[in-house]
């Protein structure tokens, strides 16, 4: 009798020992992070009349500010997009768009992509492209916001 309530006292003792730290552990992974990462992206482009950026196909929804919301501190590396539509306005001329960001100028753990440099849309046409971010899970808390410029050339 005394052997097996030793044996089923270790049992329950290595039970404890093992399913504590799992139920932890697992308990942690459900939890909300409270701390956020807010971040924002002003949209510009010098001459609207010769292209619009839109948030819908049928173009009638301009982009000005891309705005990412309050993103939860990552537990593991992040991407985010956002799927923009843009539309050359001119009757009778092919555009090439290019872009530059503020952020590839700043310090920070955030990455950026956006594969449109030099597309070509011919006119009256639009072009769909998303804008990614890249945030690894050791980024600084904190607000960020920088500047995506679009331009056109003929």
């Amino acid at each position: 009798m005394k052997v097996i309530n030793k044996k089923m006292a270790l049992f329950i003792s290595l039970l404890i020992a093992v399913a504590v730290p799992v139920f932890a552990y697992v308990y942690s992974l459900t939890l909300d992070y409270t701390k956020q990462i807010p971040v924002g992206v002003v949209v510009r482009y010098p001459i609207p009349a010769q292209f619009g950026v839109y948030w819908n196909y049928e173009c009638t929804m301009p982009v000005t500010f891309i705005d990412f919301g309050e993103i939860p501190q990552p537990r593991t590396w992040m991407s985010l997009y956002k799927t923009i539509y843009i539309r050359n306005e001119q009757p009778d001329k092919r555009i090439w768009i290019y872009w530059n960001s503020t952020l590839r100028d700043a310090t920070t753990q955030i990455s950026e992509s956006w594969i449109s440099n030099g597309t070509m849309i011919e006119p009256g046409s639009y072009y769909w492209s998303s804008y990614y971010l890249s945030i690894p899970t050791n980024v600084d808390l904190g607000t960020y916001n920088w500047t995506i410029t679009i331009w056109a050339e003929y």
